[in-house]
């Protein structure tokens, strides 16, 4: 159990927050034809979009409501209005986020319930061009990405699952910042028997997201009746709410893992079809890849909700509650702990046992632990970022024997708490700085912002996190599942390597001065720490921490 440490200080001096539009804006980018709005001056946008485009290497689509000092203190409804009504006919997105910002926020305006008018003045007569039109409160002033993320993320089920309507569900109606619209009626799958009181194409209220809070029905809704496939369908279907941790590389390789097992995946969202380097054939205003409308809808089916990262965790624990789906909770899927305990819970849910491909990663997985163990035992490493990064990137470096020794994130997080190290300071990249020279770090994780610190204090340099401008193929980097933790692995142990040679610490040889037969010139570490057994049979997924012969 980490301690969480917030150091008194009066304003961030080298910042390494970023704000919850930003965290939101890339949920929507993850959905097919979409398109999100920041509710707010151009400058949030603009400086939003350059950031994404430098991460991405991609075209991001991404508007704004353009607030100017006149809208933001006479009323900035008609210009969210002006906005929403160009894109709609103009554009034809399939999907809108909405997102407010702290201009909006702080003027008082009825954000939630200028939406739900512009709603009703169209959805019945229009319902042809009707998009999905999500609003969430993502006021730039409180919490960071992550809280974006979440909030975004919560908003999006709520709108997609909408719970039975009940008394409690109206008297938060009075209160909702948020609301959405649905699509036309014909590309949807028949609404269960709960939701059945809705009409197509009506403003559902949805409860405000900041702060993000989960309040679910007494009873799930009831299954759907009469699908093709039966039960079977909605057992086969896994829901994949995924955390902002995971890059393209990694959502691919869940992915593939829940079709190992015979199951369909539906990732939510789906950076790795929209933003994941691929050319498309043409331009177009919106997301060219993602998750659909259709598959949104289908998630009321889902046989299983998998929580891929801690920031997902509250829209995973409100669509289990109201679907009835069984879930699978993890805070990050990085290392042979977490990665075997998924794999239990998929053979488990499905009755099957772990296919080969499967059993041949994580053997490639353990034999790169036990690599890594001997360049990277003892190592000081100093990691900033997200919380679900942070805890991440930090949790499998510790497996192999590294000494976290100085941890910094932008917002707390219940999460960070269950990291395996001593302390999470919540602070900026210039405290961050000061306590990796203190601690004498040796390898510096972090976004590119992070380079420069370890060139000042001397110390390797592993990119990790958001957001990484520097260099290509960020999307493709994967820190996650058996794959992407062996490639953060060895990333790690090379840059190491890399920088050992002729780079040597007061009172450490450099890697080129010893000539040790299994570290290639670095120092043993420590014995791998004993891990928790991944299965409850040993022929399923074997313990390979044994004592090495070598």
């Amino acid at each position: 159990m980490a301690k969480i440490f917030n150091p008194e200080r009066r304003g961030a001096i080298d910042p390494l927050k970023y704000s919850q539009p930003l965290g939101g804006a890339l949920v929507f980018l993850g959905l097919a034809d979409s398109l999100p709005i920041m509710h707010g001056s151009q400058g949030c946008a603009s400086f939003a979009k350059a950031l994404l485009t430098r991460h991405f290497n991609e075209p991001i689509p991404l508007q704004t409501t353009a607030i100017s000092e006149v809208t933001a203190v006479l009323g900035s409804g008609e210009a969210m209005v002006a906005t929403l009504d160009a894109i709609r006919k103009k554009q034809r997105p399939a999907i809108i986020g909405l997102l407010t910002t702290g201009v909006t926020e702080v003027s008082g305006e009825d954000v939630g319930g200028q939406l739900r008018t512009y709603l009703a003045t169209w959805a019945d007569a229009d319902e042809d061009a009707a998009p999905l039109i999500i609003g969430v409160s993502t006021p730039d002033f409180l919490g960071g990405l992550s809280d974006g993320w979440s909030a975004a993320l919560e908003a999006l089920i709520r709108a997609v699952v909408p719970a039975p309507l009940t008394v409690e569900d109206r008297s938060d109606a009075s209160t909702a910042l948020i609301a959405a619209s649905a699509p036309p009626a014909a590309t949807l799958p028949a609404a269960p028997p709960a939701a059945a009181t809705m009409p197509a194409g009506a403003a559902r209220v949805i409860p405000a997201a900041a702060p993000v809070t989960t309040t679910v029905p007494a009873s799930p809704l009831p299954r759907q009746a009469g699908t093709t496939d039966g039960d079977a369908a909605g057992r086969n279907l896994v829901a994949v709410l995924a955390g902002p941790a995971l890059t393209a590389a990694d959502l691919d390789e869940v992915a593939g893992l829940v079709r190992a097992f015979g199951l369909d995946p539906v990732l939510v969202p789906d950076l790795s079809g929209s933003v994941d380097g691929h050319l498309a054939p043409a331009w177009q205003p919106t997301t060219t890849g993602g998750t659909g409308v259709a598959e949104l809808r289908s998630l009321r089916h889902a046989g299983a909700v998998l929580i891929a990262g801690a920031t997902a965790a509250p829209a995973g624990e409100l669509l289990a509650a109201r679907t009835g789906a069984r879930l699978l909770r993890h805070r990050h899927l990085s290392g042979l702990t977490e990665m075997d305990a998924l794999v239990t819970e998929l053979m488990a849910h499905t009755g099957r046992t772990a296919p080969e491909r499967v059993r041949r990663d994580r053997a490639r997985l353990a034999d790169g632990l036990l690599d890594a163990h001997f360049v990277l035992g003892g190592v000081r490493v100093a990691i900033a970022g997200e919380p679900e990064t942070l805890l991440a990137a930090g949790s499998l470096l510790r497996d192999v024997g590294a000494e976290i020794v100085t941890a910094v994130s932008p917002t707390p997080a219940p999460a960070l708490a269950d990291a395996p190290w001593a302390e999470v300071v919540i602070g900026d990249l210039a405290e961050f700085a000061e306590r990796a020279q203190a601690a004498g770090a040796e390898l510096v994780l972090g976004s590119s912002h992070a380079r420069g610190i370890a060139e000042r204090i001397g110390a390797a340099f592993l990119p990790t996190g958001f957001p990484l401008f520097d260099r290509l193929g960020a999307a493709m980097d994967g820190t996650a599942g058996y794959v992407g933790s062996l490639r953060l692995l060895i990333g790690a142990a090379n840059r190491v390597l890399d920088h050992g040679h002729g780079h040597a610490r007061p009172g450490r040889p450099s890697l080129s001065a010893s000539h040790g037969s299994a570290a290639a010139g670095h120092r043993a570490g420590p014995e791998i720490p004993q891990q928790g057994r991944g299965t409850a049979e040993p022929d399923e997924l074997d313990n390979l921490f044994q004592e090495s012969p070598c």
